[in-house]
């Protein structure tokens, strides 16, 4: 079970931090999130791991300022630097081999510490890396959006091989996770929150009903901007995922998985014009309206799933798709990870699991689904994917 302390001391009148322990697979996550509190990230490590040793700075291009701070800080706290630039790519088990070459060249052993500040594919990649290094490495990460701070350190992202994405699945392995709202480019109505947001809600159907309450009470105060309820709920959220990540029953883990094929199916055919908010929010409906369809889900709590979604401004996908075109292409996907054809749905909010859903019930939900899209301004979107003769 997770515990929350609000001990942490605070930096100036506005500046405070919440300490959050999440409990993973193997182990423990260490989460201490705020609102500014980039300044004691330093100090905060060096009173966790004790006598500091060498330290990598694993960072991404674009963020020298915050790498800067963050290199003279570790190294005021006595620990030994070595800067490392992620390697170019996207989430692939490739760069993930290349930064343990880096890592090799710095001398990092197990007995150091690894600071990874970046959005979701470089944590998760540095996720992998520090996971197998010298038999795993102690990671630091310091999310630098919404997403990432939600998921990286519970359920990064799997990596992909040549001809076959996604399918390298790990399980979180960070030691710590430092967020200071203040790097996170908050912004309700921007992509990357209402993404987190759908994350937030898939997340709280898989966890309980009390978690969907919390998420449900704190909603207007997310989407106007409360940095306070952002943290409070960050950290809720998180906790929700280390419990379902880290459960003795395997059916409980697998509910993590709700709405992520549909999502990818969708977005493979509608391309990168819409946004993963969208597919993300859609596919949490669609999977909502199938085990209603399946008299395993009520209407009631189908109709909260969809309210919560449209006060945190989830929006929908608008695009031309053809029904059987998305059916063979979330079967494609599903089957690409399991011999069965079987999909995450609620069977209440707070318990999600997998079901065998029959073709001709799926196919009449598609129909459904499709005939629904609102069209884009611009003109009907085509599938990337053509309809097979």
């Amino acid at each position: 079970m997770s515990e929350t302390h609000v001990t942490e001391e605070t930096h100036g009148a506005e500046r405070s931090s919440v300490r959050q322990w999440v409990t993973l697979r193997n182990s423990s996550m260490d989460v201490r999130a705020g609102v500014g509190t980039s300044v004691t990230f330093a100090h905060d490590l060096r009173s966790c791991v004790g006598k500091p040793h060498c330290c990598a700075l694993v960072h991404e291009g674009d963020a020298d300022e915050l790498v800067s701070r963050l290199r003279v800080d570790l190294l005021a706290e006595g620990f030994e630097v070595r800067l490392i630039e992620m390697p170019a790519g996207g989430c692939e088990l490739a760069r993930a081999g290349a930064l343990d070459a880096l890592f090799a060249k710095a001398g990092i052993t197990a007995d150091d510490l690894v600071v990874a500040a970046g959005g979701e594919k470089t944590l998760s990649v540095a996720s992998f890396a520090c996971a197998s290094w010298c038999g795993g490495v102690s990671l630091a990460e310091v999310p630098l959006d919404l997403v990432s701070a939600l998921t990286a350190g519970t359920t990064p992202l799997a990596l992909d091989v040549p001809g076959a994405p996604s399918l390298v699945v790990q399980e979180g392995s960070a030691r710590f996770s430092l967020v200071d709202v203040d790097l996170l480019g908050f912004d309700p109505v921007r992509e990357r929150a209402r993404l987190g947001f759908a994350h937030m809600v898939a997340t709280a159907m898989d966890d309980s009903d009390k978690a969907f309450g919390r998420l449900w009470d704190s909603a207007p105060d997310l989407v106007a901007g409360d940095f306070s309820a952002l943290v409070t709920q960050l950290l809720d959220t998180v906790k929700s995922r280390g419990k379902v990540v880290s459960s003795t029953s395997l059916a409980t883990r697998q509910s993590a998985a709700y709405g992520q094929d549909f999502a990818r199916a969708l977005a493979g055919l509608v391309g990168p014009e819409v946004p993963a908010s969208a597919t993300l929010g859609d596919a949490l409906r669609f999977s909502a309206r199938l085990a209603v369809g399946m008299e395993q889900f009520s209407v009631d709590d189908m109709l909260c799933q969809d309210e919560l979604l449209e006060r945190l401004g989830v929006g929908t996908t608008a695009a031309v798709v053809d029904p059987e075109v998305l059916v063979r292409a979330l079967k494609a996907e599903r089957f690409r990870r399991s011999r069965r054809f079987m999909l995450p749905l609620p069977r209440a909010i707070g318990r999600v699991r997998l079901a065998i859903v029959a073709d001709d019930l799926i196919a009449e939900h598609a129909r459904a689904w499709c005939a629904a899209r609102p069209v884009p301004p611009e003109g009907p979107a085509q599938n990337n994917l053509e309809r097979e003769e």
